[in-house]
């Protein structure tokens, strides 16, 4: 790791013509990385000293993440009560948005920051990271320092581990970056955070805000149904454990076993109710690059492409008119207007380049809602890379795809510690020819030289591949 570092810091050096005075350069090869921060830490700091603390902490967290998930996913609250309660309940001094569901989340959170940053200090919490480790915690759109989050991290571990009556229950690492999110906006003193859940909802590592001033649940659909549940109405239930006592809810249209199983829900906190109404959403255009809708008659736009954008939209608008009529907040309309249609979300229908787009579609729900793009937009030449993982329900993924002419190659899908086969992805095309890449680095080398410009490549299947190919691509094509 310290090699990947010292390539970048040198990449650094060379591209900004700047001396290395301090001679760290030296300094990578002699030490490991725990040593490295130490001392990059009692250096004087200029911007060739800070970015070498960001390199290393950099790799110091990924490195941490690797060891720490790989011990498996960990579903419950005690753990995360412990940490409160060790930081003197940080979650109390915030003001949350919860946002659950298993399609949109982000989308929907997009929406909010983008418009409540307008006037506030806006928290963002959410997973996994897209465009780098620290995307995940932001305050309006600047992401914490790799040095804030390395400090963090290791505060809520070593402090945890010190103080915990049970050695072998060990925190995940969504428990750990969870409780560096909220020790995080209470020291920046954030006006409102926005909190996404990461898996579920009702023992997600999220769940342990007993005030909120809403919670959110966007649309569910079937995923992670060996934790949740086999049914819409199981996981409707996982989801809407994040509903509190006497909260406010707001949840997506959806069918009548979805709303009553939320409604019982709401009915046994207490909790106040507000469901998006289909019939206040009118679409208007759904273009390659955007959408115009009416939603209660005002006419919005978004830069987010696909039909499904509009009512994550006006989910978003729903929630925000719910905070106003509460006075809780006060933007004007042409405010949230201005702001809706400027709002983007990296990795969902998002095009990179003039003909290569991607999409994070990783469940059923997902791929429904890029195949009804890709139909009503029928570009002529059409090119698929996919990468699904094993946990997912990828015959069903790519017998929508097949629906839709193409020509596919397949790749694995770039993380170490899930599952990710290849063959049997490949093998599900049935009578599809498929082209196969071991990796998506040569899969991208093989594909995008010889893109022609009448071609469209589409990249899907997993936010994981998203998230390295767009680099990738951003960087060498």
């Amino acid at each position: 790791m310290n090699l990947n570092c010292k390539i970048k810091f040198e990449k650094y050096l060379k591209e900004n013509n700047l001396e290395d005075k301090n001679n760290l350069l030296e300094l990578f090869s002699q030490l490991t990385l725990e040593q490295l921060a130490e001392k990059l830490l009692t250096l004087d700091e200029d911007e060739i000293v800070n970015y070498a603390i960001e390199c290393v902490c950099e790799e110091l967290l990924i490195t941490s993440s690797y060891k720490i998930e790989r011990t498996g996913m960990k579903l419950g609250l005690h753990r995360m009560e412990h940490i409160l309660e060790l930081f003197d309940h940080p979650e109390k001094d915030l003001k949350v948005i919860h946002v659950a569901g298993t399609n949109g989340k982000g989308s929907t959170c997009s929406y909010l920051k983008d418009v409540l940053k307008t006037k506030y200090k806006v928290g963002l919490y959410t997973s996994p990271g897209m465009l780098s480790f620290n995307d995940r915690i932001r305050v309006n759109d600047d992401f914490i320092s790799y040095k804030e989050a390395y400090r963090l991290f290791k505060l809520v571990q070593e402090t945890y581990d010190q103080n915990n009556p049970d050695p072998s229950d060990k925190l995940s690492f969504f428990e750990i970056i969870t409780g560096v999110a909220l020790l995080y906006f209470r020291e920046q003193k954030t006006d409102f955070v926005i909190m996404e859940v990461g898996l579920g909802g009702r023992y997600d590592g999220t769940n342990i805000f007993k005030e909120k001033v809403l919670s959110i649940i966007t649309k569910i659909g079937l995923d992670h149904t060996a934790i949740l549940g086999d049914t819409l109405e199981k996981i409707a239930y996982e989801k809407g454990g994040i509903i509190q006592e006497n909260d406010n809810a707001l949840i997506y249209p959806a069918s009548e076993g979805i709303v009553n199983v939320i409604k019982d829900i709401c009915q046994d906190k207490n909790a106040n109710l507000s469901i998006l109404n289909e019939e206040d959403i009118v679409v208007n255009k759904v273009e390659a690059r955007g959408n115009e809708f009416l939603y209660k008659g005002v006419d919005y736009s978004t830069k987010m492409v696909g039909a499904h954008q509009t009512f994550n939209a006006s989910l978003a608008l729903e929630a925000l008119s719910n905070l106003k009529k509460r006075n809780i907040i006060d933007i004007e309309d042409s405010v949230i207007k201005e702001a809706l249609s400027k709002s983007v979300w990296v990795g969902r229908l998002e095009w990179i380049r003039d003909n290569i787009l991607l999409d994070g579609a990783h469940n059923n729900d997902g791929i429904d809602s890029l195949v009804a793009y890709l139909d009503k937009q029928k570009f002529p030449k059409l090119k698929i890379l996919l990468g699904i993982l094993e946990d997912k329900d990828y015959k069903d993924m790519i017998e929508k795809l097949k629906t839709i002419p193409a020509e596919f190659s397949a790749t694995k899908v770039p993380i170490e510690i899930k599952e990710s086969n290849l063959d049997n992805l490949v093998q599900s095309f049935g009578d599809t020819h498929v082209t196969k890449y071991e990796n998506y680095e040569v899969a991208l080398n093989n594909i995008i030289p010889n893109l022609k410009d009448d071609e469209t490549l589409l990249i899907t299947g997993s936010l994981y591949l998203i998230s390295a190919v767009r680099g990738e691509i951003l960087e060498k094509y």
